[in-house]
């Protein structure tokens, strides 16, 4: 249990540092950078070169000068092995050996932050960054480490690249990275994937009052609750500016009825529904979401021209279980209280426009 929560922990840091990132190193804040020199060399090969490059050129995410202006990760390292006499040698084996009892149980999300553990308390000194060809026309991020005392390790990073797609992904639907996000670098568009981490916190509103009190997230929300099933259902809709993109999302949730507080369950694989949607800025398309089977389907297009959630239309399209949920959520719609959602009904399908 406690793995699981610092498993869950780690990825909820690795996103928001990934979140972050593009607001950190941007040609703006780059000038009063509190970083020190880089630590250890790093390396693109041509091909990942290119595709920072096209990242750079739509947004202000500049992930060349990310990954190659690192802070000091040997620092932090050098100050643990003294502080508590590490023998770090020990220390990266009892690691890796943690990481291969948890790849042997499947679980590689936890396994590899053992993995990473041990890799850092050996001290980087260079990393050569590459794509390798994983079969099928895909092809696979490779870290090429070399550490301080002459070590040099291959790892995968399990975030692939089809260049006839454009999609940046991981496989058994974890995201890249297993953060639970992929990438489609022809929209410039990241979105979470069905079997994200991020199913397994449901949502609460206490989640978007602290999103609020951040200087990163400017968007708005509409929330559509309703009874059906003998549960309670909420339908949650938001739209704005999130860090350094302009995205949207639609979530399905529900609970037992008669539950107190403000907590919903995401919803389980019998629970989620046909949805799709576009986000325009007047009457500009920015992307699209094409139709799936979902609890969450969202999109975030990473931009240079980023728009307040009053200057975005988001139209969105659910299709209900049944006439008896058709009704329940149409009748919330109505007594919603900003009364600024349309929508026109076909069957059991709900279009609407917000």
């Amino acid at each position: 249990m406690f793995l699981t929560i610092l498993n869950k922990i780690f990825a909820v840091l690795f996103s928001i540092t990934t979140a972050i990132s593009g607001v950190i190193y941007s040609p703006v804040i780059q000038q009063y950078s509190v970083f020190g020199p880089k630590a250890f060399e790093v390396t693109l090969d041509e091909t990942t070169k290119e595709l920072c490059d096209i990242v750079k050129e739509n947004s202000y995410l500049d992930l060349e000068n990310l990954v190659t202006t690192l802070p000091d990760l040997n620092g932090p390292m050098r100050l643990v092995d003294t502080v508590f006499s590490l023998d770090t040698e020990s220390f990266k084996e009892t690691m890796y050996s943690l990481r291969d009892e948890f790849y042997a149980k499947g679980d590689k999300t936890t396994g590899r932050l053992f993995y990473l553990t041990g890799a850092f308390v050996s001290g980087f000194q260079k990393c050569d960054i590459t794509l390798e060809d994983g079969g099928d026309g895909v092809y696979e991020f490779v870290l090429n480490v070399g550490y301080a005392d002459g070590s040099t390790e291959k790892i995968y990073s399990g975030a692939f690249y089809n260049p006839e797609t454009g999609l940046f992904y991981g496989r058994e639907d974890k995201g890249m990275f297993e953060i639970g996000f992929n990438f489609d670098i022809n929209e410039m568009v990241i979105y979470a994937t069905v079997n994200s981490w991020m199913r397994g916190f449901g949502f609460c509103f206490e989640y978007d009052l602290f999103t609020y009190l951040t200087p990163l997230y400017f968007y708005n929300t509409r929330r559509f609750k309703f009874n059906y099933d003998g549960r309670e259902w909420m339908i949650q809709a938001w739209k704005g500016m999130y860090v350094i993109s302009n995205g949207a999302e639609v979530g399905v949730y529900n609970r037992p009825k008669g539950s107190v507080g403000t907590f919903y369950n995401c919803a389980d694989d019998e629970d989620m529904l046909n949805m799709s949607f576009g986000l325009y800025h007047g009457d500009d398309l920015l992307f699209t979401r094409k139709e799936e089977s979902h609890w969450w389907i969202n999109g975030f297009q990473l931009s240079k021209d980023l728009y307040s959630a009053d200057e975005l239309t988001l139209k969105f399209t659910i299709e209900m279980k049944d006439e008896e949920m058709l009704s329940a959520f149409l009748k919330s719609v109505d007594s919603e209280l900003h009364r600024d959602v349309t929508y026109t009904v076909d069957g059991l399908k709900v279009s609407l426009v917000w």
